[in-house]
């Protein structure tokens, strides 16, 4: 069957939508967060319809070549997300995020993060198939429970995880807890669990969806952030 091929598919659709939503609103409201967030928007639809693609493409160079720039982009994804904690902090009225030099430490902290991990943003990655029910991608590390086939390179090696997600994240959950608590509007901090917790389940059981669902809510919920406040900071 093609079921978890043809839910990449769908996922694809639904990650188009918002993307097509995020450059909207951010035409509309002319905030610079919302270009930055359409930015990371583009590499979803573009990840989920690859994985949805991969098993009618086959294994091949190819699809490893395609597979590239994903891994890429997410390495500098994360950077730009502090950024991003940032802008809604401002957008949100927090005092502390108000002077001009806050936003600006705050891209000098994430470019020195891209800094030291630029290996992964510019040197091509080497990828391995990994297989769960009727998905193939390629990916960096292969858990055993995906492995194409018994014994093939590219089991069990260590995974690279940006150093900036360790600020990014945190960051992002305090201040869904700080704007639930001042402006009664939840959903930043709700997106942020949902997705992390989507993010967290082990891919070894429950295969690599939940993860690329997660991304999308975590996205959204910053989205949704963004458009909450913007209109109140422009007026």
């Amino acid at each position: 069957g093609t079921m978890f091929s043809s839910l990449m598919f769908a996922l694809a659709v639904a990650d188009t939508a918002l993307l097509i939503y995020t450059v909207r609103a951010w035409r509309r409201l002319r905030q610079p967060v919302l270009g930055l967030l359409a930015f990371l928007v583009l590499a979803l639809p573009y990840d989920t319809a690859l994985v949805g693609a991969g098993s009618f493409i086959g294994a091949s160079p190819g699809l490893a070549l395609a597979s590239g720039p994903r891994f890429m982009l997410f390495h500098l994804s994360v950077p730009l997300i502090m950024i991003v904690a940032a802008a809604l902090a401002r957008l949100a009225a927090f005092r502390f995020a108000q002077p001009r030099w806050f936003v600006g430490a705050t891209c000098v902290a994430a470019t020195a993060f891209a800094v030291a991990d630029w290996q992964h943003m510019l040197v091509w990655p080497t990828l391995y198939p990994a297989c769960w029910a009727d998905t193939l991608r390629y990916v960096p590390s292969v858990l055993a429970a995906q492995a194409c086939t018994p014994g093939q390179p590219g089991i069990g090696l260590p995974g690279a995880f940006p150093l900036a997600a360790a600020v990014a994240l945190p960051a992002l959950l305090v201040l869904g807890v700080a704007i639930g608590v001042r402006t009664r509007w939840w959903w930043l901090l709700i997106g942020m669990l949902a997705g992390l917790v989507l993010l967290g389940l082990p891919p070894g059981r429950v295969g690599p969806i939940p993860g690329f669902v997660g991304d999308a809510i975590n996205l959204l919920a910053m989205v949704a952030a963004a458009v909450r406040f913007a209109p109140r900071a422009a007026a």
